[in-house]
């Protein structure tokens, strides 16, 4: 990338230059505030807010995450830019599990994925939690499990930590699963970057030549341009990935660190996707590859925040003050 993101004045607008965003963020003379908090549901929708930063959740989709917001700029993609695959939602990995052939397996486990969940609000902690339908791994015939997605507000580090709890609920078929998060953003003029311990990728087969990640300074970067294919790559990481927007806006998620050994057969800590026109980045994230006997359950939680950028931020590929913003977010 040959230059960096600007955002200019508070209109927030960003051309590729120098980082101009006042270090109170755009939108007002003052920090963000994470008060009051408070969850409430309409319909499907559950929302839950922290002052400036708002989660809805839609329970009859999947119980999928459709906005992550800062003062009304949601991070996250919506249904205009592809009419199913939006939003944050969470896979059962590998995902040569969803299907007997076990390859090229889509689409997604619909009781997971896009069917309805049910829900509750814990009034005296804000605590939405929402339970899916029964669902099968066609890769464990007979086996049986269900998600919940807990969803807590943490007001003191401006954060809303999303706990994924999947329970095998057959009597008799023990299955082996890793949890997998996965993060629709707009892919124009993004910016994504993740430590690495070694800077190693893998590119999955036909992946454009154009889709590539770049190591500089511990870091894996991955620039957004247009691609003519599927593409993806896998990397090893180290428990946090960030994603910065043209809005200049750094969504930044953190989850438990895993050895590359670790993770499901095919699969890796993190992975990023994008299509032919797909008009978005998956932002993925993996938990340890673990075997849940009938009865037993695997909970993995990802601590999800979203920041404005400070004055004098630099948004290009290797930039230190970028990752320096981001350590310090991830620090609070």
């Amino acid at each position: 990338m040959k230059g960096a993101m600007r955002t200019k004045g508070v209109s927030c607008r960003s051309t590729w230059g120098v980082v101009l965003v006042g270090a109170l963020g755009c939108g007002g003379a003052s920090g963000p505030s994470y008060t009051p908090v408070s969850a409430t549901s309409q319909g499907s929708l559950y929302t839950l807010d922290l002052g400036d930063l708002k989660m809805v959740i839609d329970a009859s989709e999947g119980a999928r995450i459709t906005e992550f917001s800062l003062r009304g700029n949601n991070v996250l993609t919506g249904t205009s830019v592809d009419a199913s695959n939006y939003g944050s939602t969470f896979w059962p990995s590998p995902q040569s599990s969803w299907c007997s052939a076990g390859g090229s397996c889509w689409p997604p486990i619909g009781a997971i994925d896009y069917q309805p969940y049910t829900g509750t609000i814990d009034p005296a902690t804000n605590v939405i939690q929402l339970t899916s339908g029964t669902a099968t791994l066609a890769g464990f015939p007979s086996s049986m499990l269900t998600v919940i997605k807990q969803f807590t507000p943490i007001p003191t580090s401006g954060a809303v930590d999303v706990t994924y709890t999947l329970t095998n609920t057959s009597p008799d078929v023990t299955i082996s699963v890793a949890p997998w998060q996965v993060s629709r953003v707009l892919d124009t003029g993004g910016l994504t970057f993740f430590p690495s311990p070694d800077g190693s990728v893998t590119y999955s087969s036909g992946t454009d030549p154009k889709f590539t990640f770049t190591y500089a300074d511990g870091n894996l970067w991955y620039a957004f341009m247009p691609v003519t294919s599927n593409s993806k790559g896998l990397a090893d990481g180290s428990g946090w990935i960030a994603h910065v927007t043209r809005a200049g806006l750094m969504y930044l998620l953190a989850y438990p660190d895993i050895q590359r050994s670790e993770a499901a057969a095919g699969e890796a800590e993190v992975e990023l996707y994008t299509g032919q026109g797909a008009g978005y980045v998956e932002m993925e994230t993996q938990g340890a590859l673990t075997s849940v006997a009938p009865g037993g359950t695997l909970a993995w939680t990802v601590r999800w925040k979203l920041r404005q950028l400070q004055l004098g931020t630099s948004v290009a590929v290797g930039s230190s003050t970028l990752a320096s913003f981001a350590a310090s977010q991830l620090a609070q």
